[in-house]
């Protein structure tokens, strides 16, 4: 199994054209990233309680569903030019 390695997250993060990074790749990165670990250790937590999994709030999911969107649909208009 190979290792993920700097060149490849700056690869993603970086522009294909013009290989400057990319706000909304980096912004969509960090939310999801951020959403994911912040639910881990409150789930970790929660369970050593007896509490169980945490539910992600309905506004994370929506935010995180308009990133992802918008780079979506940023990316599909990008390439009809």
């Amino acid at each position: 199994m190979t290792e993920p390695n700097k060149t490849d997250l700056s690869k993603f993060i970086k522009e294909s054209k013009t290989g400057k990074l990319s706000s909304s790749r980096l912004l969509v990165l960090a939310w999801g990233l951020g959403t994911l670990i912040v639910w881990i250790v409150t789930s970790i937590i929660s369970t050593l309680n007896g509490e169980g999994l945490q539910a992600l709030p309905e506004s994370i999911v929506t935010v995180l569903g308009i990133l992802v969107g918008g780079k979506t649909l940023q990316r599909f208009g990008e390439n009809q030019e």
